[in-house]
């Protein structure tokens, strides 16, 4: 099973709010919903949904993370709007409570809507005593080249 078992700790739902916020638009309040899920083979799937203040559909996306023989962690992931990523992925931390996710590749269908995203950094922290997952994004576009931060959240572990 690889590294999916140092990992055990992110297998359930997650809930809770987070903040959005780029320089290409307004900040905005929004509240998240994480499920990790497996079915005993060696990934992860993995399903992210999100609503603004209305309870309006805002993004959502889905994936596995996968646990190859390296040590490594990949993450695929598909979004609606018709992108595709693909990042590689490294446990750290003392009880390997955090992963961070670089991206390596992303593929558009031809009416993905620009401004296109070029790169982008996810980072998941799991905290054992408060049975949390907090995490940010770290992003860039055609438009804003360098990694700036995009968004950030902490989500209770749903029981």
């Amino acid at each position: 099973m690889g590294n999916i078992s140092k990992v055990s700790y992110l297998l359930g739902k997650f809930k809770g709010t987070g903040l959005g916020e780029y320089p290409t638009i307004s900040p905005f309040n929004y509240t998240e919903e994480i499920e990790f899920s497996t079915n005993g083979k060696p990934f992860i799937f993995y399903q992210q949904k999100t609503w603004n203040a209305n309870g309006q559909p805002l993004h959502s996306e889905s994936g596995y993370m996968r646990f190859p023989p390296n040590g490594k962690i990949e993450l695929v992931i598909s979004e609606p709007t018709g992108i595709t990523e693909i990042y590689d992925g490294e446990l750290m931390g003392e009880n390997n409570e955090t992963i961070t996710f670089k991206l390596t590749n992303i593929q558009r269908t031809p009416t993905a809507k620009p401004p296109h995203t070029t790169n982008v950094i996810r980072k998941f922290t799991f905290d054992q005593n408060a049975n949390t997952l907090s995490y940010t994004m770290d992003m860039a576009t055609t438009t804003t080249t360098d990694l700036t931060h995009h968004l950030g959240a902490t989500l209770q572990k749903q029981l």
